[in-house]
């Protein structure tokens, strides 16, 4: 009578885990033009991501960017497969430790799948997928902040940006259709060095004590199709005078910007400016823009 029900229970264990192990087939590359959307022209691609088997039910999926020098490796993430239903992904947070992001999914027809990503048991993204390793985006995908406020509602198409409507964190309204990965970024008239030198030299005439802050502060805004700057806010700080000076500053420099470029076309972009008022050694000359608020999973 034990011989059976042995036989069973491995049946049955079987049978649960082929749906599951289907998910992590096979090792594979995966091309991404400027906007991230999924190309096989692997010669024009600007991302790219390498899966590897590193056991039956765990991947490890390496992001790089092509740069002059090639391709240069920007994230590295481990993803554990728990069941059918179920995945764990362990990636790059915004601080030094990693973060764990929990996936719950399930297929849907045109081999499509729901899935809702969790992290520290709040919803931080939602919406349909048409791969999970890595994640495709297709059609309307919702975003969270990590407090659970509403963030974005977005449209996909082939994993590129078709449009998105953008909270901030406070819950008030902020501008649509925003993108964070383009063909070309906005650029400065007078140039990166001289944008540098500008921010420096007004923090120190500021006559705010740097010696009693620390802290590190991010400034967001947005480059406008026709190159002037809106929505100005502060993302990450707590000592609002130094945020307000870098606010001031960025919006009263000299100068013009070029807008963003996406398949010819001029687009908004959403930049972003981060101050690390705490490692005096880097004497803020790493200060760089960048473009954020979305995370690539």
């Amino acid at each position: 009578m034990n011989t059976p029900i042995k036989h069973l229970i491995i049946y049955t264990a079987i049978a649960f885990l082929l749906p599951a192990m289907s998910l992590f087939a096979q090792e594979a590359e995966y091309y991404y033009s400027s906007d991230l959307g999924i190309t096989e022209n692997g010669k024009n691609a600007v991302y790219k991501r390498e899966v590897f088997h590193r056991c039956s039910n765990v991947r490890k999926v390496f992001t790089y960017k092509m740069t002059d020098k090639g391709w240069i490796q920007e994230k590295k993430e481990k993803v554990r497969l728990v069941n059918d239903t179920l995945m764990i992904i362990k990636r790059p947070g915004e601080k030094l430790f990693r973060e764990k992001v929990t996936r719950t999914f399930y297929e849907t027809e045109y081999n499509r799948y729901l899935f809702t990503d969790h992290l520290k048991g709040k919803v931080i993204l939602e919406g349909t997928a048409t791969n999970l390793v890595p994640l495709h985006l297709q059609d309307t995908v919702v975003s969270y902040y990590k407090t659970g406020t509403l963030k974005s509602i977005a449209v996909y198409d082939g994993n590129s940006l078709v449009t998105n409507q953008n909270w901030l964190r406070n819950g008030s309204r902020y501008y649509d259709d925003l993108h964070y990965f383009v063909d070309k970024i906005p650029e400065y008239s007078y140039g990166q060095a001289n944008f540098r030198a500008y921010i420096l030299k007004g923090i120190r005439d500021s006559g705010i004590d740097l010696n009693q802050i620390r802290d590190k502060v991010v400034i967001g805004w947005v480059v406008m199709e026709n190159g002037e700057l809106e929505g100005f806010h502060t993302i990450r700080g707590v000592y609002k005078p130094l945020n307000n000076t870098l606010i001031k500053l960025i919006r009263e420099m000299p100068g013009d910007w070029v807008a963003a470029s996406l398949n010819g076309k001029k687009v908004r972009y959403y930049m972003t400016l981060p101050f690390n008022f705490i490692d005096r050694t880097e004497n803020f000359e790493s200060l760089e823009l960048s473009t954020g608020w979305v995370v690539w999973d």
